[in-house]
Order: C-alpha cells, then structure tokens, then sequence
C-alpha cells in the first residue's frame, strides 16, 4: 500500500545486533526519513524528543530486545506503529511481541529481505495515519454532541425554501418546541409550516433573504407554536452554506427560547410607561402649586425683609429639582436602540462644562470609545460628577479612567467615599447619606446603565468613592 503523496514517512531504526543489514539506511529519502538508533536507550530518548510514524527495530538489541522496546513505546506514545523484524525469531518471540501490542512482525532470513521490510514499514505507518486520523475525528465529534449538548437549544440544517424544511437537528429541541429532534428532522414536522407562527412566516423569510443577498449571517426573533399550542419566542442565528441539495442552498444555523427575555422586556416597557405616566401627573400637580408658593414669596419680599424668606425659596428650589429628577428617573428606563461611537473623555469634558463643579478638579486618564447614546452617557456623567461634588465638597478631586479587566469606565473622587455596608444599596431610589440630597442621582446613573445594557456598582476605591460602569451587554 503506497503512502500518501507527498508526506514522508518518518522512520525510528533500531538494527538487530550483529545483523548487517540496513534496517532503513538506504530507503529513498523522498518517501522514508529514517533515524537510526543504536540501542533501547537512544531510542527512548529520541522518542521522548520528537514522534515518529513507525518503530523499526530487531529483536536482540545491545542494552535488551526488541519486546522491551516495544513496551517502552506502548508506554510513551501507545499510537505509535512497531515493526518488529528479526533473523533470529521463533513462535514465543512471535507470540509475546502480538501480546505486547506489536503492529507487524517480520521474520528475516538471509536473502536480506530490504524490499519487504520497507513496505511492511510503508503499511504499518499508513494504518497508524488512518487510525489517528480516526481518533481525532472520534474526538472531534465526542467534543462537539458534548458542545451541543450542552446548548440552551438546538443546532440545525435546512433547505433554504420558504418551509425550511430541517434534515439535521441536533440539541434540546424538545424541552422549546415538545417535537424531538427526530420529529423535526423528517417529513412529519415541517418547521415554517407547522411550528413558525403564521404571522411572523413572511417577516422571517424576508430577513433570512436579505442577510443571504448581502452575504451575512442572518438574525432573527420570531413567534412559534408548540406541540401543545403554546405560544413561545425563538432567537435565531445561522448563514447560508455552499453545500447545496437538487439545486436548493442549505441553511446552518441555532435556536434558543427566548420566551423569558421577551416577557421580561415587555412588563419592562409597560412598568416605564406606567412610572413616566405617574412622574409626568406628579409632576404637574406639583408645579403648579410650587409656582404659585414661588411668587408669593416674591411679593413677600416686596414688602418685608425677612431672612426666612431664603430659606423658604431654597426649600422651593430644592423640591423643583426633586420633580426634574423624578421625571428624569422616569424616562431614562427606555431601552436604548439608536446608539453611536462615543470619545469618552469628550463626553467628559462636555458634562465637566455643564455642571456646577464650585472648585473640584478634574483628571481624565481614558483613552476610551463607547457605544452609546450621547446624550443620556453625558447625563449619566453629569450625575456621578455631582454626587462627587455634592458628598466631596466643592475641591474635591474628580478621577475618569478605564477598566482594566473588563470593558468600561469609573468615576472616582477623593471625598469620603460610600461605606461598604451601604454600597449595595446606593442605586436605589431615595437612598442619600448626605442630609440634604435627593438619593435619585445615583438611581438615574443606574437607569441609564441598564437601559444600555450596562451594569454599574460601587466598589472600595483608592481615597474616596468609585463607581465603575462595565459596558459589556448584560445577559
């Protein structure tokens, strides 16, 4: 059997003692490269170095015989093919070297035999290629039913027509759908006529279509039914394979129920409907009474000098920014869906200039982009750099930088920090350690964050507070 074109067949030799032939020397450099050894221990050794793809050796050796050889390769690299070929054989040596897991054994006789002993050679390497070749392919498939597995849902092959009709289903297709993989992959359930619901048939279809047109893998979220009639979300991702069945293009992809997600994002969306609704009534039926206790104390004003009259106007300024930051709170838990490439250190320096920073000092050390809607990232920084002002005092010392093991941002200061027994509380809402503050400011930070998919959270920092925003997606 010849060996594969254009591979050499790398040989480790170990002649028999006292045995003139060659074992090797003079095969053909293009097809053999053949390593000679003198003994048992040079060829451990040479082995322990580097692999080869057969063992030729005899049997009476100078250090031991070839069977203890053998051993030692079975011990070391056990795939490894070994002839073993000897003038001085017998049934025992024959028996004991097929015990020992020998590949091939070779009797020689006078004649030399060279011919033979080279294709026995070239055999034995070509079936240890095969069978290694077999392994990796076993593993390879181990490793992937184990991927599989081990998926929140399932992998599949299709035709690329309008039925999707499936040949290949792998997973746990039916814990999501009620229908097994088996079912899914025959003719008895076809998954765009019997499972995609019907009003989101076309939409899919369409997606899918455009995504092959400008050679994309394709995502999609769609509606399906299952076995019992249940209504569930399915996110889908896959691409067209170049593979094609009677002139149809075959569509690769995965499946997972997203029902949960689906569900949570809509009790989102009416939650945020409902506390903006709350926040915009609240709001109105608040200012106005407070524009009218406003211009009372004005007229006050006019006709006395009371100082009580201060303090009654500050208590009117601060119940109007509580109002704004209600309102604020209420409308940052929109998702946001139109984002851009945002520098952070300008966003920084367009918040530093639009916020009251009395004598604080400002340090940016980010070289950072962030996907982001602008206008809500600067919001989001306005308010950590006030919480920093508001609880550090007016020259306290603002710190913007990266994080270094994940995706992100912080915002430090050196003021006196957010005890660690409350930290975990400092995004809620009207939670404040300071006696005049609001406790909303922390809570839009924490807004906003999430509506882009980020998390945020106060961890010890160096002298005083910091706040570091991860923007990685949450799950």
């Amino acid at each position: 059997m010849a060996s594969v074109p254009g591979e050499t067949v790398r040989v480790l030799s170990v002649p028999e003692s006292g045995d003139a032939r060659t074992f090797g020397r003079e095969w053909p450099n293009a097809e053999f490269d053949v390593t000679v050894e003198p003994n048992v221990a040079s060829a451990v050794e040479r082995l322990g170095r580097e692999p080869v793809d057969c063992v030729l050796a005899g049997y009476d050796l100078p250090d031991g015989d070839g069977i203890e050889l053998l051993g030692e390769v079975r011990d070391r690299r056990p795939g490894t093919p070994f002839v073993l070929a000897t003038a001085s054989g017998s049934e025992r040596i024959a028996s004991e070297a097929i015990a020992s897991g020998v590949t091939d054994y070779v009797t020689l006789d006078a004649s030399g035999g060279s011919e033979e002993l080279r294709d026995r050679t070239r055999r034995a390497a070509a079936r240890g290629r095969r069978r290694a070749a077999e392994e990796a392919r076993e593993r390879d498939r181990r490793r992937l039913e184990t991927l599989i597995g081990n998926l929140p849902g399932f992998v599949y092959r299709c035709r690329n027509a309008p039925e999707w009709p499936m040949e290949f289903v792998r997973g746990e297709s039916e814990p999501i759908t009620g229908y097994t993989t088996a079912e899914l992959a025959s003719d008895a359930v076809v998954w765009g006529e019997d499972v995609i619901h019907p009003d989101d048939r076309e939409r899919a279809w369409e997606v899918v279509q455009a995504a092959i047109d400008a050679d994309e893998e394709f995502e999609i979220t769609y509606r399906i039914r299952t076995r019992d009639d249940e209504l569930r979300w399915m996110w889908e991702r896959g691409c067209l394979v170049e593979s094609t069945v009677e002139g149809t293009a075959v569509l690769e992809g995965f499946i997972t129920d997203v029902t949960e997600r689906k569900e949570y994002e809509a009790e989102l969306e009416r939650r945020n409907k409902e506390l903006e609704s709350f926040a915009s009534v609240v709001s109105h039926d608040l200012q106005n009474p407070l524009s009218v206790a406003r211009g009372r104390v004005e007229l006050a004003r006019e006709r006395c000098d009371d100082p009580n009259l201060d303090h009654v106007a500050s208590a009117h300024e601060r119940m109007s920014d509580r109002i704004d930051q209600l309102l604020t709170l209420a409308r940052n838990g929109e998702r946001v869906t139109d984002v851009e490439p945002v520098d952070l250190a300008d966003a920084v320096d367009r918040c530093w200039s639009g916020t009251a920073t009395e004598d604080a000092s400002l340090d940016v050390e980010a070289d950072l982009t962030v996907e982001a809607d602008r206008d809500r990232l600067v919001q989001l920084l306005e308010n950590l750099v006030r919480n920093a002002v508001d609880h550090g005092g007016g020259d306290v010392r603002v710190r913007v930088g990266e994080l270094g093991s994940t995706p992100g941002f912080f915002v430090a200061d050196d003021g006196p920090g957010i005890p660690e027994d409350v930290r975990d509380r400092a995004f809620e809402a009207g939670f404040t350690t300071a006696s005049d503050g609001t406790g909303f400011g922390l809570r839009i930070v924490s807004r906003i964050a999430e509506a882009h998919g980020w998390s945020v959270e106060a961890v010890e920092g160096a002298d005083g507070a910091r706040i570091e925003v991860r923007t990685e997606p949450t799950p």
